[in-house]
């Protein structure tokens, strides 16, 4: 599985690789503009991405936007519904307590989940179990 993990702080990056990389290639990057160019990459080649990792505060382009963006390339590369098993699964992470966050994050984005910072790996290999990754 080729993961993809953005995040502006490495301790959360190097973490989440720690996490993921038992289950499949981790592709790191800091920020939402590297993460839609990898991303886009990827699909270009057909190696998409199974699971993505975007924080949601990162400059250049937060995760918000990299979200947007990443469904409309799936979108446009495999002409179907937000629903399909093309899709990537895509979870969002943050430290904050902002409930509009994550509401935009589901609603206009179409994201599969979110979790808490600091990651617990549990909870993230739960929700990796929850979709059939692992």
């Amino acid at each position: 599985m080729k993961i993809l993990i953005a995040d502006d702080q490495i301790i959360y990056r190097k973490t989440l690789e720690v996490m993921l990389r038992p289950y499949g290639e981790c592709v790191l990057v800091e920020d939402g503009l590297s993460a839609v160019q990898v991303f886009a990459e990827a699909l270009r080649a057909g190696a998409p991405f199974k699971l993505v990792m975007l924080d949601i505060q990162m400059p250049n382009m937060d995760g918000q936007e990299a979200l947007l963006r990443i469904r409309q390339m799936e979108k446009q590369a495999y002409h179907a519904t937000l629903h399909g098993n093309e899709y990537a699964i895509i979870l969002m992470q943050t430290s904050l307590e902002e409930p509009a966050q994550l509401v935009k994050a589901f609603k206009e984005g179409h994201c599969n989940g979110y979790i808490n910072k600091p990651v617990d790996e549990e909870e993230l290999l739960a929700r990796l179990r929850k979709y059939h990754l692992i």
